[in-house]
């Protein structure tokens, strides 16, 4: 069935006057993304004509724009792919990690997409396997699933990482070491370390001259301005940003698997 509302939707109706007020920052790329997902299957890409061999009837269908960031084409991918994660999972308990950012993160990370996603993903890895190593924790080797979400369901920015982590992991000598029933690792000592290793590597990246500011963000790339910008956030008492490295409960075969696609076409509603 067709949802009643789509992201297609939203930009015929909203997509100029988005370009308009962002135009000093949407990049080329973006608005071929914009283009793409407004003309799918629509007679702007063309199409072609279906005939019933048994009664007769014709329809017409429209072409589809096979971009990589649309819902719509990326619906078969979608299914395939959880299909395919599905058929990886052990016959084990599995549960869901988030790790994200907050908001003075966000917007460097939108100027500097490839670095700041990169140093992401590394510090959520790398938190999961120091705690999971630990024996005072599981002292096992994990396993992990990740997938980056750089918008929220409001279809604002907001990037993180969603793991799916079994319930154990392998120990130095390659037996199976069980997590406790309900539990994986703690959030407090997740979320601490998570919080240390991704500052560590941003400065890192910022020492390197790997970081670039724009607009708003020029002061940064002054190093007193960088590291004071960073300052407060070394003091965070747990965790960097909301819902950082918060297990839940996953079971296999679960509709809500993360998945690569960016949108679910039946998540929006009209207002």
């Amino acid at each position: 069935m067709t949802p009643a509302l789509e992201v297609a939707d939203i930009l015929r109706r909203h997509g100029a006057d988005y370009c308009a007020e962002h135009a000093a920052t949407l990049s080329n790329a973006q608005r071929r993304v914009m283009a793409a997902i407004t003309a799918c299957r629509t007679a702007a890409l063309g199409g072609h004509v279906e005939q019933c061999a048994d009664c007769g009837e014709i329809r017409i269908a429209y072409n589809s724009c096979r971009n990589r960031h649309c819902p719509k084409c990326q619906g078969l991918a979608r299914a395939q792919w959880l299909a395919d994660r599905q058929a990886e999972l052990l016959p084990v308990p599995y549960f869901h990690l988030v790790f994200t950012m907050p908001a003075p993160l966000a917007a460097i990370a939108l100027q500097n997409k490839a670095v700041v996603y990169h140093i992401l993903f590394k510090a959520a890895a790398e938190t999961v396997r120091t705690i999971a190593a630990d024996p005072k924790h599981l002292g096992a080797e994990p396993g992990m699933i990740a997938v980056l979400h750089t918008w929220g369901q409001n279809l604002f920015h907001h990037p993180h990482v969603h793991a799916i982590v079994p319930g154990g992991g392998l120990a130095p000598d390659g037996s199976w070491v069980a997590s406790r029933a309900g539990f994986f690792l703690s959030v407090r000592v997740l979320s601490r370390l998570y919080r240390r290793l991704f500052l560590e590597r941003l400065q890192a990246a910022f020492a390197v001259g790997a970081l670039n500011f724009f607009g708003e963000l020029t002061p940064l790339a002054e190093p007193a301005a960088f590291a004071a910008h960073l300052q407060p956030l070394r003091q965070i008492a747990c965790r960097v940003g909301e819902d950082v490295a918060i297990p839940t409960p996953h079971r296999p075969g679960r509709a809500g698997f993360p998945h690569p696609v960016p949108h679910e076409r039946d998540s929006l509603t009209a207002a």
